[in-house]
């Protein structure tokens, strides 16, 4: 079985992940990443709309073009790190420091890391209620990735529950892709979400009850 000996092996090619590996990378470790998806980018990549906070958090700019910086920045340091795509670290041995990782469902290698940094990303959980199963119920993160990734819209009309955030910004991008969005529902006594996302939808005609 191959070996890949590492200084540092990042486990997710996100935000933080391709963060993580750029600074290493950048001070001369031997950096490995390793992501389970087809691309890198995690979820920067199906984010449209411009993002808050300071010019150090990159306020101002799209999730996918912060993508795109992060990802030129370990393009600079390319001749210290390997990107392994579509694998997958499914074991750790820690009394020879060992991780397992599968390479889609053909190629089983190990690697060997000094450091790891494990930043796999958050997954989407959907609220448990009664047929929340069935065709036409989505998570805000599918839609993103439905419409941004793929540019396949969820349906003609649509009913959003919470007005957070994600909501109000999902929200304005089924608007924007020619989806009507038939009200935002929120259970809270306010509006989560920043109020000029809220104002946005307000505006194009979407009551928030």
């Amino acid at each position: 079985m191959k070996t890949i000996s590492t200084d540092v092996l990042v486990i997710g090619g996100g935000a933080a992940g391709l963060s993580a590996a750029a600074e290493a990378a950048a001070v001369g470790a031997q950096v490995t990443v390793v992501e389970s998806d087809l691309h890198l980018g995690g979820q920067l990549v199906k984010q449209t709309h411009k993002f808050f906070g300071s010019k150090d958090e990159y306020a101002g700019t799209r999730g996918y073009r912060i993508a795109n910086i992060l990802l030129d920045e370990l393009e600079s340091c390319k001749e210290n790190v390997g990107v392994h795509i579509n694998t997958t670290v499914t074991g750790y041995y820690p009394e020879d420091q060992v991780f397992l990782a599968m390479k889609g469902e053909e190629e089983l290698f190990q690697i060997k890391a000094k450091k790891t940094v494990v930043a796999t990303g958050a997954q989407e959980r959907l609220v448990p209620f009664f047929n929340n199963d069935l065709p036409g119920v989505y998570g805000a993160g599918a839609v993103q990735t439905l419409m941004n990734v793929y540019g396949v819209v969820p349906g003609k009309r649509v009913l959003m529950v919470g007005a957070g955030n994600i909501g109000l910004i999902v929200s304005y991008q089924l608007l924007q892709a020619g989806v009507e969005v038939a009200a935002i529902v929120e259970a809270a006594p306010k509006v989560g979400g920043y109020w000029v996302h809220a104002a946005k939808v307000r505006r194009l005609g979407v009551p928030i009850l």
